[in-house]
């Protein structure tokens, strides 16, 4: 009904259902249907006009593993196309292994809007660097105002920064770099963290 609603051929319904894994249930009245399918069935739905802009809420509710990572693939292969899908979720664990962009609001006030990097790195994250001078990189990011201390397994941790300020800082200063990755705070720790604060009324 949704195709013919908006004036589209019965075939792109089957592309959508295909798409979804949901090709096999087509004849199934959808009250028959999983959580997990209704899931599959909404997502069809949203597909029919084949859009630019994808809007889920809580796409990942009822989902078995499986189906959460079929979904992570599926949003992925959509957003590599050039198209966008704005996720709105609770569920902040699977939201971080999926999207590149984070947008924290809080009562209605955009709080945070970042890669995902970026925030975890800024927010009681660290960027680990390995190098054969630790010494000379500390004092290097030191005198730009960034706080490093020293990991057990010989690393630097530079506080409060991102990978491509550390690296375009080693670079500058000559400094070989073997290793520069983001060991950023879990993104529920920085959910809380930016929204613990009272909102005024």
């Amino acid at each position: 009904m949704l195709s013919q609603a908006v004036g589209l051929p019965d075939a792109r319904v089957d592309e959508v259902l295909t798409l979804v894994e949901l090709q096999g249930a087509a004849r199934r009245r959808v009250k028959g249907y999983s959580l997990g399918m209704r899931q599959r069935l909404g997502l069809a739905a949203a597909l029919l006009g084949n859009p630019d802009l994808l809007v889920l809420d809580e796409p990942a509710n009822g989902l078995d593993p499986e189906g959460v990572r079929w979904l992570r693939d599926f949003l992925r292969a959509f957003a590599s196309g050039g198209r966008t899908v704005l996720i709105s979720s609770h569920v902040l664990a699977e939201v971080a292994q999926t999207v590149d962009q984070i947008l924290i609001i809080n009562h209605g006030r955009l709080v945070a809007e970042s890669t995902l990097d970026d925030l975890t790195a800024r927010v009681g994250g660290a960027v680990r660097v390995q190098s054969p001078e630790l010494d000379k990189l500390a004092e290097t990011l030191g005198r730009e105002g960034i706080v490093t201390s020293r990991s057990n397994d010989h690393a630097l941790l530079a506080k409060g920064t991102t990978r491509e300020r550390v690296g375009d800082l080693a670079l500058a200063a000559g400094i070989a770099i073997y290793e520069l990755v983001t060991e950023g705070s879990s993104l529920e720790e920085v959910f809380l963290d930016l929204t613990s604060e009272e909102v005024p009324q």
